[in-house]
């Protein structure tokens, strides 16, 4: 029996550079969940949401130094799922990938969505699925073009969005420090402290703010993927690794930490839309609401066109490993796995069907079903990355990308997702994560068992009796 496995990699365009690969994954991270869900977070742990956003940058942080030791070793399509398929098994391997898949199809859904009811700021009375649908229709068009240009429209709403971002923090900081735009009274840190103290729902208040925070930072690990069409990985990797990570950090907590600053907490919870609608108000913007209505659409849009990307790479990644029907790692004219990306966009739509049966819970739903993939996704990175570096130990192989202070650092990223899943089995707004979650992870265990290891051992059978022939 011969095998049709090719290598994880060919035919694809590397068309993407080192600008394309960074914004791609900051796109991805900063989507509505920074302008649009950050309410509910300061609304369970009151300023001290920022020591939540601290500690969840810091658990993204090592997971990326550890994906990116592996990644510089290994620029492939799969990344942490081909990685997970060599070093545990197929089984493991495949449970990976689908649940990463499943991370991406459920957080598209949430941004959709979002997207619906931002829409109906100016007409009220819009379906809210209709908008997530026509945006769904377009990005499936966009990420079926040739590859570049794709980086291209991604690189574009990064961009706005950074300006955005930045905007938001120099007034913000100016208000603060120089009293501008506030009748010429500086705020200082004083909303931080007062209102019933940084801590007014105590540590408890931070655990059940990192259930929701985590999930912000997910998302970043898309620049492992895209490794498999860089145009020179092995050197554009570092260098994006290493600014990832602080940028995301940079934009979130410091975009954050000046709200918190600029505003009461308790002022800042019951803003109608996003809090970051305040400052651009009161600096004397006009028509600060659409303005920022428009930013917040195009950071949903951009997080949307990333997840449809990331979401066909690892299912390509997966027919690869012969995981999936033979037709999933075809390729179009524009080297784009075609039936990969059709594929991951019907699952989405399903998103919105839900928002048409229930448009006003589907966000946080949808939302909160993601949290238990994300860290179980983080989790495979770390231990992989171990059992990486312990081999290449004994074998006294030299890294190219090697994670400084091993193994202290991954065992550290463990022992804080452990506390983060703790947080959201605790924590009755993202407790269906676990539920949703378990539930794909045993239908995903379920359709290995039933529909690929019995080929597996088939194909393994055909090749001992070869073997034995010869």
């Amino acid at each position: 029996m011969e095998s049709r496995q090719k290598p994880y990699s060919e035919g694809l365009s590397r068309s993407l550079n080192n600008r394309h690969i960074q914004f791609l994954a900051l796109g991805g991270v900063i989507g509505v969940g920074l302008f649009y869900g950050v309410s509910q977070a300061i609304q369970v742990a009151g300023p001290g949401v920022i020591i939540a956003y601290i500690l969840a940058g810091a658990v993204a942080a090592i997971v990326m130094r550890a994906l990116g030791e592996l990644t510089v070793e290994r620029p492939v399509a799969g990344s942490f799922s081909r990685y997970a398929h060599d070093m545990f098994g197929p089984r493991m391997g495949f449970v990976t990938g689908g649940m990463w898949w499943f991370f991406w199809v459920a957080t598209v859904m949430s941004e959709l969505a979002a997207i619906g009811k931002l829409i109906q700021f100016w007409f009220p009375a819009f379906p809210i699925w209709v908008p997530g649908l026509i945006s769904l229709v377009l990005f499936t068009v966009s990420n079926l073009l040739v590859v570049k240009m794709f980086g291209e429209l991604e690189f574009v709403f990064a961009v706005l969005k950074v300006f955005a971002i930045m905007s938001f923090m120099i007034f913000g900081a100016l208000m603060i420090l120089t009293g501008a735009f506030n009748h010429g009274q500086a705020v200082g840190l004083t909303n931080l402290s007062s209102h019933h103290g940084f801590l007014p729902y105590g540590w408890l208040g931070v655990v059940q703010a990192v259930s929701l925070v985590i999930q912000a930072y997910s998302g970043i690990e898309t620049l492992a993927v895209e490794a498999g069409e860089s145009g020179d990985p092995r050197a554009s990797m570092p260098k994006a690794f290493q600014s990832i990570t602080f940028r995301v950090s940079f934009f979130y907590i410091g975009s954050i930490f000046i709200m918190l600053c600029a505003y009461p907490w308790t002022h800042l919870i019951h803003v109608n839309g996003s809090p970051y609608v305040l400052l651009f108000k009161q600096i004397g913007i006009p028509a600060a609401a659409t303005v920022v209505n428009i930013i917040i659409i195009l950071a949903g849009l951009s997080s949307c066109n990333t997840g449809v990307y990331g979401g066909s790479r690892i299912l390509f990644s997966m027919s690869r490993d012969q995981m999936m029907p033979n037709a999933v790692d075809q390729l179009n004219k524009n080297q784009v796995p075609y039936i990969a990306v059709i594929m991951t966009a019907a699952a989405i739509s399903i998103g919105t069907i839900i928002t048409y049966l229930s448009p006003d819970e589907v966000y946080i739903w949808i939302t909160s079903a993601s949290a238990f993939a994300s860290i179980f996704t983080w989790v495979v990175i770390l231990v992989l990355e171990l059992t990486f570096r312990r081999k290449i130990s004994k074998s006294g192989q030299e890294l190219r990308y090697p994670m400084p202070f091993w193994p202290i650092l991954p065992f550290i990223g463990l022992g804080m997702l452990v506390l983060a899943f703790a947080a959201i089995v605790y924590s009755p707004l993202t407790r269906i994560s676990v539920f949703s979650g378990v539930i794909w992870l045993v239908l995903l265990l379920v359709y290995y068992q039933i529909a690929i290891a019995p080929k597996k051992e088939m194909a393994e059978r055909s090749a001992e009796e070869e073997r034995v022939d010869l």
